[in-house]
């Protein structure tokens, strides 16, 4: 059987970059050449709002035209970083990150407490820390699963609080969001298959948001 030595790939979304062995070669279309020692090449195809993709292509394949079709990437979407989404919102950096919540004059330890605690255990399924003494919460992982066409992607979110003792002049909070995500939670669900993300799904933007009403 002879196989073609020049073969046509057609990548969906066209504006997806188009990467053969590591170096990029273009978007949407490419033409790829078989040489005789040449048995196959890695491509990997990446667009915003969709899940990078990576195949191998080999030189027996016998069709002279492949068409690979990536899958939205849902986190991606449902969520919100430095470079904004896809539906063209504003950029927003807090993700995996301390920021500073000030707390308005007059609250008392109690009352600022309580507070914190009923914004942590709403908007979290479980608060594995909860150290009034030290001032410090932090809650469980929650984790929102999304099925593509290449499996599963997991996303998985918590929180953590902590009294700012850098602050002599008022009483203040630390604050972090931990997003992370794993793109092959069908085949990898160990502790390191998660990855730190820029990003963190927009229903967080709400606890952020509670958290600063609620004390500032």
């Amino acid at each position: 059987m002879t196989f073609a030595q020049t073969k046509t790939i057609h990548v969906t979304p066209d504006k997806a970059k188009i990467y053969v062995d590591g170096s990029e070669v273009g978007n949407g279309t490419y033409k790829i050449k078989f040489n005789n020692k040449t048995d196959f090449y890695i491509l990997k195809f990446e667009c915003p709002g969709y899940i990078t993709k990576q195949v191998k292509l080999m030189k027996n394949n016998p069709n002279k035209t492949i068409e690979y079709k990536m899958s939205k990437d849902e986190f991606f979407l449902n969520s919100v970083g430095p470079s904004g989404n896809a539906a063209g919102e504003e950029a927003i950096d807090v993700a995996n990150k301390w920021f500073e919540v000030t707390v308005r004059g007059g609250m008392t330890e109690d009352k600022i407490w309580k507070r914190l605690m009923s914004i942590a255990s709403s908007n979290f399924e479980n608060v594995e820390i909860r150290d009034k003494a030290a001032g410090w919460i932090r809650t469980a992982w929650v984790k929102k699963p999304y099925t593509t066409n290449d499996g599963t992607v997991m996303a998985r979110t918590r929180m953590e609080i902590k009294i700012n003792t850098d602050n002599d002049e008022e009483i203040s909070y630390k604050v972090k969001i931990s997003s992370e995500v794993n793109y092959d939670a069908d085949n990898c669900t160990e502790e390191d298959c998660f990855e730190k993300s820029d990003r963190i799904l927009k229903k967080y933007m709400d606890v952020i948001n509670e958290l600063q009403n609620k004390l500032n």
